[in-house]
């Protein structure tokens, strides 16, 4: 009954354990083929005249700051996007040198749609990132030693490009809005220097505050002549009549510059709406609209020039650290990996199954 048992047992860890691992040894020495990968590491940098925050490390190194966390999750998660595996299609021919070998497992079918060619894509490529130097290193996969170098430069001239397009497009955004804000500063100012020159036309005056200070100066002198003659006046009565010619010449004179200093003073202030007072307080705000305008222009016309010189260089630079190389040797698949692990993965399961079926025969006992 024992022996039974035994053979039983040992029929079915053949059939569990030891045919399914025979069969992947002899798939992984048989009729899987060699991968072979290049590597290289890259970085991306800020493009920028600011000093170096510390003097330790790449960044004074290479003279620029670090790149920022996002900049380098961006470019990874574009290496892995479709946008690039379809530009690497087109120039490398993903498709054909992914299917070129007969391969059932570890080869692309050549019947695969984009999403198929996406999904293994990024199992042919793997992008890591050092969190502390935020550095990308890029391993390319594929089934020669040339392919795979040739794939992982072209990975890192489509991130190069990637990169200064970003870098372009934002600096052409800014170009953009900086003459736009120019043309209108432009525009503004041109509308305030002509508001200013038709109401100098239409009232026929040239500066509104200048003429009434000239005024105010013309009354204040009329005003000390007039306090003069009545000081004449009272020192004639003291000793003539109010009928005496001399008095009444003299009231003459007073009466005759009162009337001009009334004149004079109707010029300045009055109900009229074309008097000085109101002509100096429009022309003030004319004045400060132009001067409003001519702060804006200015601003706008260094944000123009600052944005066309941001606009003339790479804000952003992709810094290859350590270049791609030809393989020598192949590292996938793993054969000797995958085949004790596979003999170890079969044996825990079939200990698995085998408890499970002693704890049912149990039960049923």
């Amino acid at each position: 009954m024992q022996a039974k048992i035994n053979k039983r047992l040992w029929i079915a860890y053949t059939c569990c354990v030891l045919i399914p691992v025979l069969v992947i040894v002899f798939y992984l020495f048989a009729f899987a083929k060699d991968r072979y990968e290049s590597s290289s590491t890259l970085l991306v940098k800020q493009v920028a005249d600011t000093p170096v925050a510390d003097t330790a490390g790449l960044g004074a190194l290479l003279g620029v700051p670090n790149t920022s966390r996002e900049d380098s999750q961006i470019l990874k998660e574009y290496i892995g996007s479709r946008d690039m595996i379809e530009r690497l299609d087109q120039t490398l021919n993903l498709r054909k040198e992914f299917s070129s070998v007969s391969d059932p497992i570890f080869a692309l079918p050549q019947d695969a749609s984009i999403e198929d060619l996406v999904e293994y894509f990024n199992k042919m490529i793997k992008v890591e990132l050092d969190e502390q130097t935020m550095m990308l290193h890029v391993h390319a996969q594929g089934f020669s030693p040339e392919f795979s170098l040739k794939l992982n430069q072209e990975v890192l001239k489509q991130s190069d490009q990637f990169i200064n397009e970003i870098s372009q497009t934002i600096a052409q955004e800014q170009q953009v809005f900086a003459e736009k804000q120019y043309t209108e500063a432009t525009a503004q100012l041109d509308e305030a220097r002509q508001a200013v020159l038709a109401y100098q036309n239409e009232n026929e005056i040239f500066d509104p505050e200048l003429q009434a200070k000239a005024v105010a100066t013309l009354i204040a002198g009329l005003q000390s002549s007039l306090a003069q003659l009545k000081t004449e006046e009272r020192t004639l009565l003291s000793y003539l009549t109010a009928e005496a010619p001399q008095v009444v010449a003299l009231r003459s004179q007073i009466a005759a510059l009162q009337q001009q200093i009334n004149t004079e003073s109707s010029k300045l202030t009055s109900p009229n709406n074309l008097k000085l007072n109101k002509n100096v307080a429009d022309f003030e705000a004319l004045k400060a609209q132009v001067e409003f305008a001519a702060d804006l222009y200015k601003i706008s016309l260094v944000s123009l020039e600052k944005a066309r010189l941001e606009a003339s260089r790479k804000l952003k630079k992709l810094v290859v650290i350590a270049t791609p190389r030809l393989a020598q040797d192949a590292l996938y698949p793993r054969k000797v990996y995958i085949s004790l692990t596979s003999f170890i993965l079969l044996n825990i399961i079939f200990g698995i199954g085998l408890l499970i079926h002693s704890i049912i025969r149990e039960h049923r006992e």
